[in-house]
């Protein structure tokens, strides 16, 4: 039975895994126009399926929306306005400057080829971009500059693993993942930091599957505060790897505490509008305090009560782990810990990293009774 499954969850692995990602850019921003430069390579612009051109290294073009379609011009030359523009990469390396024009945006780099087309009187951007490429550009997003390569490495990991196991996410929109923290935050080529391309590279194809082998779903936070949570606390399906873990080592990071202050009248206003009798109470202002010295569900009042994770997305809160005292006709909130605090702590791995804990040694810290494959390995093993 055990050999059995095996080989059935290699056939998953294989239609899981793919070379290049759809990945779509400016998700979250309206872009009107912008100049796109090819910094490496050669690029061939095709325009609605016709190829009309090819940018070379240090060339440029403007791409402008135009109602439902697109005008594209170079210094010289309006070519003519177009429903669908790809930038297809000719040479073995290419990778392109972006520089938003309205709105006006810091440039960006990518890799490899786009797919443009407007939508909703926006931009609809696709970076068609090798999984490694991406991989290593969403670890500089997320992890920084100054981490050490064994933290890059479990974070290489990890982002390849929440890539493959949410590459559906997006599909009936004509994409595999968004480039904003919906998905995972990329913000384009790793130009910064070469022990980051160096902990990809040794990385190439490692992802984190659970007992089943199926790939699983690689949540990771900036700061828990010292203890992680359980998925089933944060979201509705229970993960057997996403258990609570506590976590000393994110302690006393720049993350780990945080203070709020909230005016007394206008918790009183949000408690009421939840259902609580607030009018009710005694004129005690003190019945308002909370204490929090281990993860709680709700914030209660008699029996009135309200969850934590509720609150926390009502006054954009780092955490909901926070206690509540109150000072001057005022809630000062102390918190501890940033993010859901479900799987991997950012800042916990960043220290364990320090401290000469292995990559091994960080994911099985905070995934519990996993392990680490690589799916090429796998689907030789499922190759005919």
């Amino acid at each position: 039975m055990r050999i059995f499954l095996f080989f059935v969850c290699l056939f998953v692995f294989n239609n899981l895994f793919a070379q290049c990602l759809k990945i779509k850019i400016f998700s979250d921003i309206n872009v009107k126009s912008f100049v796109f430069a090819t910094v490496m390579g050669k690029y061939n612009i095709f325009c609605d399926t016709t190829l009309i051109a090819t940018l070379n290294k240090n060339e440029a073009i403007k791409i402008i929306q135009n109602g439902d379609s697109i005008d594209l011009i170079s210094l010289n030359k309006k070519f003519g306005t177009f429903k669908n523009i790809n930038l297809t990469g000719i040479s073995d390396i290419n990778y392109a400057k972006v520089k938003c024009v309205i709105p006006s945006l810091v440039q960006r780099f990518y890799d490899d080829d786009f797919i443009i087309s407007v939508l909703n009187q926006s931009f609809f951007i696709i970076n068609d971009v090798d999984i490694e490429k991406y991989v290593a550009g969403v670890v500089e997003s997320e992890g920084g500059q100054k981490s050490g390569i064994e933290y890059y490495t479990t974070q290489a990991i990890i982002c390849r693993t929440y890539a493959l196991e949410n590459l559906t996410r997006h599909i009936s929109e004509g994409f595999y993942l968004c480039d904003d923290v919906h998905c995972q935050t990329y913000k384009g080529k790793n130009l910064n930091n070469f022990d980051i391309t160096v902990a990809t590279n040794n990385t190439s194809g490692l992802v984190i599957v659970d007992s089943t082998l199926n790939l699983i779903t690689a949540a990771f936070h900036s700061n828990c505060g010292g203890q992680t949570v359980g998925s089933e606390d944060v979201w509705l399906n229970t993960k057997s790897y996403l258990k609570p873990v506590t976590d000393t080592f994110c302690l006393n990071q720049r993350n780990s505490t945080w203070e709020k202050t909230i005016p007394l009248e206008k918790w009183k206003q949000y408690l009421q509008m939840n259902g609580f009798l607030v009018n009710n109470y005694s004129n005690d202002t003190n019945i308002f305090a909370f204490s929090q010295p281990y993860r709680k569900t709700y914030y209660k009042i008699f029996s009135d009560s309200i969850s934590l994770k509720k609150i926390r997305l009502d006054f954009n809160l780092k955490s909901a782990w926070f206690s509540i005292s109150i000072e001057n006709n005022n809630l000062l909130l102390k918190g501890r810990g940033y993010g859901h605090a479900v799987g991997l702590c950012q800042e916990g791995a960043m220290q364990m990293a320090k401290l000469n804990y292995s990559y091994i040694d960080i994911i099985k810290f905070y995934y519990k009774n996993t392990y680490i494959v690589n799916i090429n390995t796998l689907n030789f093993f499922n190759a005919p």
